[in-house]
């Protein structure tokens, strides 16, 4: 809970990562609070007060995910908007803002993203959700003590700097600090007699 809060409010796609994490881990407990407590919120040895205040914070999260149907896959529908936000924002920075720092990144992840693609079930995804659930692959591998191929590695290095980018960009956004560059190569196109 107290993580969660952190990655919120300091690094979004850590934040999405960390609750995709939870909710594998309240599925693996069979959303059985007992076995949660004492399994994962004993191990932080929290004063009562704290431990209480973990345990209604998981028992929302059991009844939330019961309540939107996610019981046994499926993400909870607030990273959903956490996600389109996150969309939304990749979006503009390659349209609105043409970040040039963000679309080299994008064109070193681009070979890992097309990678992951051609893995993924053929349903259609934006690289922002490619990149979300090859971050989190990853993670659950290497939490699994999984080996993790060395071209793995490099392309979600590369996966990692781009959406890194891209939480700093939406932390400025969230605080109202986000900005247009000086020069937008767009706007001499749209506007060529300003």
């Amino acid at each position: 809970m107290y993580i969660a809060l952190k990655y919120k409010e300091s690094n979004i796609v850590e934040y999405v990562l960390y609750m995709w994490h939870i909710e594998e881990l309240i599925r693996s407990f069979n959303f059985n609070i007992e076995d949660i407590k004492e399994n994962v919120i004993d191990s932080f040895k929290l004063n009562p007060e704290a431990e209480s205040e973990m345990v209604r914070w998981y028992e929302g999260l059991i009844d939330q995910m019961a309540t939107e149907g996610i019981r046994d896959q499926g993400h909870l529908a607030e990273l959903g908007e956490v996600m389109s936000e996150i969309q939304y924002l990749h979006h503009s920075m390659l349209t609105v803002y043409q970040d040039k720092e963000y679309k080299a990144l994008i064109n070193d992840a681009t070979p890992g993203l097309d990678a992951l693609k051609s893995k993924s079930d053929g349903r259609p995804r934006t690289d922002i959700e490619v990149a979300m659930n090859g971050l989190f692959g990853v993670l659950l591998l290497k939490l699994k003590k999984r080996q993790v191929s060395d071209t793995t590695q490099e392309a979600i290095q590369s996966i990692s700097k781009m959406m890194a980018c891209l939480a700093r960009h939406y932390k400025s956004m969230k605080e109202g600090t986000l900005s247009f560059p000086k020069v937008m190569e767009n706007w001499h196109s749209c506007c060529p007699l300003l």
